[in-house]
């Protein structure tokens, strides 16, 4: 039997089908219980034509990270509509919803999985320094009443902090975890948002 051809908007679909049962999956098993064959069964498609899309798990893993990268941007294109600038309560949003994002696949990865996600892709490595910078440039431009003097690296380790916080919370004295989280918030935003500048 020939493998069955997709069309270009069939590929596209299919593909949007794995990425979005697969961080279902992600989520309820993790990346290394996560099997090649969960995620083409809750596709409704063979494990051979996940090869078709993936090289590997990894490498699905990976692009899944992009997909929901790419849908965040849109998310917060939409936001913004033709406005050149989002609210400053509209970026605190925006910025509180990429830590408390359930989405967020970060989460779902021990540092295992981050480890065999690098090996899996040598040129993305680690985190990359500049890419986060230019992110957080990119995103700034779109929020009003940012700072001129923004220090974007430590806007990056808040970010960061943040979001061990959230990922560790069974850490932490499950009580002060949302007053502690709040701070950290204001800290955040004191960092980037001019003084008198309301949410």
């Amino acid at each position: 039997m020939s493998p069955k051809l997709f069309s270009i908007a069939e590929k596209e679909q299919l593909k949007e089908k794995m990425f979005l049962s697969g961080l279902e999956l992600l989520k309820e098993y993790g990346m290394t219980h996560m099997s090649v064959e969960k995620i083409a069964a809750s596709a409704g498609i063979g494990k051979s034509t996940f090869y078709n899309f993936f090289m590997s798990k990894e490498d699905f893993v990976i692009q899944l990270i992009e997909f929901n990268r790419s849908r965040f941007w849109q998310a917060v294109s939409d936001m913004l509509g033709d406005r050149e600038k989002l609210t400053v309560a509209e970026s605190k949003y925006v910025l509180t919803s990429i830590i408390n994002n359930r989405d967020s696949i970060y989460q779902y990865l021990t540092p295992e999985d981050e480890k065999k996600l690098a090996e899996a892709s040598p040129d993305k490595g680690a985190a990359d320094i500049d890419e986060e910078t230019e992110t957080l440039r990119r995103l700034f431009i779109m929020f009003d009443g940012v700072r001129d003097d923004v220090d974007h690296g430590v806007v990056s380790n808040l970010l960061k902090v943040l979001a061990l916080a959230a990922e560790n919370r069974s850490m932490l004295h499950e009580s002060a975890y949302e007053r502690t989280q709040e701070k950290l918030f204001e800290m955040l935003f004191g960092c980037i948002f001019q003084e008198g500048k309301d949410g």
